[in-house]
């Protein structure tokens, strides 16, 4: 049985493109650039590109970088699906870009979940050498009470992934709620 179909026959898919449903894989947008080769000594990534800058204005809330995302994706994911977002690594973080850029895609014909995971317990920042083992996300990640997501197709977004495991822990974590369905999708793949 494709794991798109569920048990009553019925499809659900998140993504328009079809090829993106049931894989159990992220969905990468494009890859991801860091801006520093090493930043001590101030060298530049020559591969740093303008998707790249994108997604760093979008870490930072810029409204511009918002509405880009928002553009490319909003025809790439069916109506009625939950969307979702991966808390930021700081727990004093509770509105960040890409939920922001989740909340516009609710918005538009989809269920806002976006804040239904929550960074209970700060943890260091992955992309500055945090602990990147799966268990560190399940041990600081909880959900909200006031919000049910069972039976729910979910998008569950995140900027940037490089091992994926906060994404693969957030999909364990929503199906264990109850989830129908977690497709797994991030803008950007760190190179």
């Amino acid at each position: 049985m494709k794991r798109n179909i569920g048990e009553d026959g019925e499809k659900y898919m998140v993504f328009v493109n079809q090829s993106w449903n049931g894989t159990g894989n992220i969905i990468v947008y494009s890859n991801y650039h860091k801006y520093w080769l090493d930043k001590e000594r101030k060298i530049k990534n020559p591969l740093f590109d303008v998707f790249s800058s994108k997604i760093l204005d979008l870490k930072e809330g810029k409204i511009p970088a918002i509405h880009y995302f928002y553009n490319l994706l909003d025809a790439e994911i069916n109506k009625d699906v939950a969307i979702c977002v991966v808390p930021s690594s700081d727990a004093n973080i509770k509105e960040s870009g890409i939920g922001k850029l989740g909340k516009m895609l609710a918005e538009n014909g989809r269920k806002d979940m976006v804040h239904f995971l929550v960074r209970e317990k700060s943890i260091n920042k992955l992309a500055t050498g945090g602990n990147r083992n799966i268990d560190i996300h399940f041990q600081s990640i909880s959900t909200m009470n006031n919000m049910k997501i069972e039976g729910d197709v979910v998008l569950l977004m995140d900027d940037v992934t490089t091992t994926g495991n906060s994404l693969y822990a957030c999909k364990e974590i929503l199906l264990k709620k109850g989830a129908r369905e977690v497709e797994m999708f991030a803008l950007g793949k760190a190179i």
